[in-house]
């Protein structure tokens, strides 16, 4: 047994995405295959024996040499456990590069070995070198900046301001903008200027203006209206210089306000400029215009498996095909996260836009190389129209969302132009959020209670409880019908603390009332999660329904754990040491880390019933679910097997000695009166032979 588990863990260090090494006595002893694509070596033995340092430069960026910085390093994980870091490493070819380091400690014997994990973060450091300069340039270019409000009082300046016009910071913040007025123009010209501000979201020409010794001066002045995510305008800044100065400088700040750092592309607040100038063209000439709102599909899947490095490159790349299929007097943008938009400018009609999405999708759906690793990014593409489908920022943005929300609802890579039927369906999102929050108010969501047996003896050991909503009208609805708005709209919390309330205080009576202790397990919603409150609302609830924290079992997804890991593990911490269970709820389906799997303190697996489904005639799943278990038990956690549905897939898991069982074969979630006579004996529960 322990030598299959420990072929398993083999194949997983092996085929990490990430870079993984073993040290020894301060001497690389093992490595993975990315190690050696990550510093370009093709033999392993040649990493063996060597220090640390002599894969780093002599010196690194703090100027400690790096031989005794690495043995610091290596120090502190044995004493801590575990201790992640930044360091340089340099390639075999004498190319240096930034890594994020993780030294896990393992026992093995009576020495320590340390468990090593390299990330590539030098697309990270990139980034974080453009912000660094942003600011740099902000805070040391020679041209005054202001940033007021919508009502023109000052909420930010730059010591350049404050040096041209003579007073100090503190001097200026609060007051309105007008109060450097030279007194040369008259109210027409100031006038003119906002008439132009609030029409195009800028202006920009020469003014008078006065210092604060009474000097009036030329400047260049630059204005403009800074918008919120949903295009709203919330502030203005202006940027003043000499004029001989002002268009080189402008060009630059103008490339870090508005183009995105990773891809070069325009940003959101760039794109709804764009749309705002391309719109008022097209009202002035009569002319026709499309947008694309363009979403990657499953792109959280990759982020997860192979790192947020590997991510940005694909970002990358998808931006550049997407920028090669459309023309040059066209838009293409980067709204954020895996989210771009297109707008296509003087259109001929409908077609054209159809004809350049399939472009799009033809184009961008072909693999790409990350890393040894072939990808093929998918995406789901809506369109709106203008004059067709609205005539505004606003709606055609909200529009074209909507159309990519229901190409994606149709298996995505396809697009789809808006429908006046998606208006509809937000206005029925809209009523479906309104009877939710009436719905809890009224008692009308409740605990549906399934069945968890012990596999070896046959007896009911537990239930898991999951959330049924009994509408007035509309009947019995199932979860996938509201979850997902729900967790949209945050009414998940609410919804889930409900259910739990009620789930505790009914198990209680039940092992009052039938003298057996009983084992509930309950859902999180990432938001609930992720709740700084969590702990403290489960203990009201114990304390309210008398529940022993022993007999709670909360069960958390792997996307949910393996976000910010410090904060997770301190959440999992707080939970565990008010004596509840904690449970992986569809393991083996998320991105799984055994470095870290190994510190939180989690009690059980529960394998997704995804595998349950194909281990009679799937031999990868078969390899999974053996592979879990033995993994469960080498680390001392129970295992419950989701989604068991006949007796042949319960003959498979009674041989792998799995623990726990749940699933169609025995019983659906059924009601609470119905639960109690699988209590009671009044209904025959099923017989598992033992």
């Amino acid at each position: 047994m322990m030598e299959r588990v420990q072929d398993q863990y083999r194949a997983l260090f092996e085929h990490s995405a990430d870079a993984m090494l073993i040290i020894d006595d301060g001497k690389f002893v093992d490595c993975n295959a990315a190690t050696l694509h990550m510093l370009g070596y093709t033999n392993r033995a040649d990493l063996f024996a060597t220090h640390p340092s002599q894969l780093s430069p002599p010196h690194q960026p703090d100027g400690l040499p790096s031989f005794d910085k690495a043995n610091e390093m290596i120090r502190i994980a044995i004493e801590q456990g575990s201790h992640r870091f930044e360091w340089i490493h340099r390639k075999v070819d004498g190319t240096d590069f930034p890594v994020e380091v993780l030294l896990t400690a393992i026992s093995a014997g009576s020495k320590t070995l340390l468990h090593v994990v390299w990330r590539d973060i030098t697309q990270r450091k990139k980034a974080e070198e453009k912000l660094r300069l942003a600011k740099y340039v902000t805070e040391s270019t020679s041209e005054g900046i202001i940033v007021t409000d919508m009502d023109l009082r000052i909420i930010e300046v730059n010591p350049a301001y404050c040096e041209l016009l003579g007073y100090r910071r503190e001097e200026v913040l609060g007051r309105n903008a007008g109060f450097t007025k030279s007194g040369r123009h008259d109210n027409a010209f100031y006038k003119s200027i906002w008439n132009t501000l609030h029409e195009s979201g800028k202006w920009q020409g020469e003014i008078w203006d006065r210092r604060k010794n009474g000097e009036v001066f030329p400047i260049y002045l630059r204005l403009n209206t800074i918008y919120d995510a949903a295009g709203k305008p919330c502030y203005y800044t202006g940027l003043f210089s000499d004029i001989t100065h002002q268009k080189r400088t402008e060009e630059q700040l103008e490339e870090l306000a508005f183009n995105d750092p990773l891809t070069g592309l325009p940003n959101r607040a760039l794109f709804h400029q764009r749309l705002m100038q391309d719109l008022k063209s097209c009202r002035r000439h009569e002319n026709k215009l499309a947008l694309l709102f363009i979403d990657l599909d499953r792109f959280k899947n990759i982020n997860d498996s192979l790192g947020h490095s590997s991510g940005d490159i694909l970002l990358v790349e998808v931006g550049k095909r997407i920028k090669s299929t459309v023309r040059s007097i066209d838009t293409v943008a980067r709204m954020g996260g895996d989210e771009f938009t297109v707008i296509l400018s003087d259109l001929e009609d409908e077609h054209m836009a159809a004809d350049i999405a399939s472009k799009i999708l033809a184009t961008v759906i072909q693999p790409v190389w990350i890393h040894q690793h072939e990808i093929t990014p998918h995406m789901s593409i809506g369109i709106s129209l203008y004059p067709r489908d609205a005539e505004t920022v606003d709606d055609l943005t909200r529009y074209a969302d909507m159309a990519m929300y229901h190409a994606k609802s149709e298996g995505g890579d396809g697009f789809h132009f808006f429908l006046e039927e998606m208006n509809r369906e937000s206005k029925r999102r809209l009523l479906l959020e309104n009877e939710m929050n009436a719905g809890l108010s009224q008692g009308q969501f409740v605990p549906y209670f399934q069945p968890i047996y012990d596999l070896q003896s046959g007896q009911l050991v537990g239930m898991e409880a999951l959330a049924r909503w009994h509408h007035p009208d509309r009947g019995l609805i199932m979860p996938d019908d509201f979850i997902p708005l729900a967790e949209e709209t945050g009414f998940i919390t609410t919804l889930g603390n409900h259910i739990l309330q009620q789930a505790c205080s009914q198990v209680k009576t039940w092992m009052e009332e039938y003298s057996q202790e009983l084992s509930l397990a309950v859902n999180l919603s990432g938001r609930q999660f992720n709740s700084n409150e969590l702990s403290d609302q489960i203990q009201l609830i114990l304390d309210s329904t008398r529940l022993p924290p022993h007999c709670l079992t909360l069960e958390i997804t792997e996307s949910m754990v393996m976000g910010r890991i410090e904060r997770t593990l301190n959440q999992l911490n707080q939970l565990r040491d008010a004596g509840l269970n904690l449970a992986i709820d569809d393991f083996g389906t998320g991105y799984s880390s055994l470095s870290y799997l190994q510190r939180f303190p989690v009690n059980t697996l529960k394998i997704d019933r995804a595998f349950i489904n194909d281990v009679l005639t799937d031999r990868n799943s078969r390899a999974i679910v053996r592979a879990i278990i033995s993994m469960a038990k080498a680390m001392e956690l129970d295992v419950v097997a989701e989604g068991v549905e006949n007796q042949q897939q319960l003959m498979f898991l009674k041989q792998l000695a799995c623990q726990k069982v749940q699933g169609y074969l025995f019983s659906k979630p059924i009601p609470a009166d119905q639960f109690e006579l699988l209590l009671s004996g009044g209904d025959k529960p099923y017989q598992l032979s033992c």
